[in-house]
């Protein structure tokens, strides 16, 4: 009993942290990633067609759509060149992501009071140029798409003057440059066209009828993603890293399982004197091996209980008091997240390791050779 309660409440513990993990890690992701991305099929470029447009807005469950203009350029600040993702963004973009919460320093808009354009530039980019607030301009230049070969090729170049800081996911951190969409059409030279279209969905629940009914409405030469579709390597290898944790603690719950098969065995082995009496007295097999089963899973169901109880509780004392830190320069709370489901499926294993123990216990119980001593 002990070591289920022991079991079930470290795998509570476990699954919350890599849970808190989860949260702290994508928190990022959900505040930059739109709720869809409209991309075509193939190609780098779509028409950015009013009418396409329209019709997406007509969707009752579409907040805002923003046009995006995504190319990757060499940028210049004083005597270092990098390449760096730029990304155009039209007005309604603002509405689309949660920018006020990327955003953590700088002005909050890509354009001043008389309309020159400004840009937004990722933290870990502003850092590894060494961009000083003084002089925060940044030359881009990208080749001309009509240039052939290396040695005739023609650059198109602007300068830009940089007002923001943005913390965005880890992968866009060291690259990233936001600018007006109108500014970065000009640049590339792709007045009219755009590399997706980025959509906020009024209820986060309705999304994925929302991606379904867009597909239907735009046909096959687009593809809409959800935001796990978008960054769908990373969740797949952090959700694996997850699984992987819990199989190795349920196979050690199914080394305390064996422990409990050894005590059910053990227990019909001292009792079979008083098994055969009440075999004797008219009890029938399969009652006598529902007794040694039930025995296994009120064993299961008590440790089980105990165990979950004192997870939740000290995860939510973790959670409310913070009294275990992460082991840093810069100390922080280990961060936990309970959901119920990982209560049910925690809950749930453990029972059905303890029915599965107390099989082959009530089997030999209501076997030949305990009711009536003959092999």
């Amino acid at each position: 009993m002990l070591g289920y309660a022991v079991g079930a409440l470290a795998l509570i513990v476990l699954l919350s942290a890599m849970n808190g993990f989860e949260d702290l890690i994508f928190q990022s992701y959900r505040n930059y990633y739109p709720d869809l991305k409209i991309l075509p099929v193939s190609g780098k470029v779509i028409e950015n067609n009013p009418q396409t447009v329209v019709k997406i807005r007509k969707h009752s469950e579409v907040q805002k759509i923003a046009a995006v203009l995504e190319e990757n350029a060499v940028m210049q600040y004083q005597d270092q060149q990098v390449v760096a993702t730029i990304k155009g963004v039209a007005d309604e973009w603002m509405d689309v992501v949660k920018t006020d919460s990327i955003l953590i320093a700088g002005n909050k808009t890509l354009s001043t009071k008389d309309g020159q354009p400004l840009a937004w530039m990722a933290q870990g980019l502003v850092y590894k140029i060494g961009l000083q607030r003084d002089d925060a301009t940044v030359q881009v230049m990208a080749p001309r798409r009509e240039s052939f070969g290396v040695s005739q090729m023609d650059m198109l170049e602007d300068k830009i003057w940089v007002s923001g800081m943005l913390k965005t996911s880890e992968e866009t951190d060291n690259k990233l440059l936001i600018v007006p969409l109108q500014w970065a059409s000009e640049l590339f030279d792709r007045d009219g066209y755009i590399s997706y279209w980025e959509v906020a969905v009024k209820n986060p629940g309705e999304t994925q009828k929302v991606k379904s009914d867009l597909q239907q409405m735009l046909g096959a030469t687009y593809i809409v993603k959800d935001r796990y579709q978008q960054n769908e390597a990373v969740y797949k290898m952090f959700n694996t890293e997850k699984w992987v944790a819990f199989t190795i603690m349920v196979f050690v719950l199914l080394l305390i399982s064996f422990n409990l098969v050894g005590a059910l065995g053990m227990m019909v082995l001292e009792k079979r004197d008083d098994i055969k009496t009440l075999y004797n007295l008219g009890l029938t097999p399969n009652r006598i091996k529902a007794i040694f089963l039930s025995e296994g899973f009120l064993v299961a169901v008590t440790g089980t209980l105990f165990g979950v109880l004192a997870g939740i509780a000290l995860v939510l004392m973790q959670k409310h008091f913070g009294f275990i830190t992460t082991q840093s320069t810069f100390a922080a709370v280990y961060p936990v997240a309970l959901r119920a489901s990982d209560v049910m499926l925690v809950g749930g294993v453990c029972v059905f390791l303890g029915i599965l123990s107390g099989i082959q216990p009530a089997k030999k119980a209501g076997g030949k050779s305990i009711l009536t001593g003959k092999s």
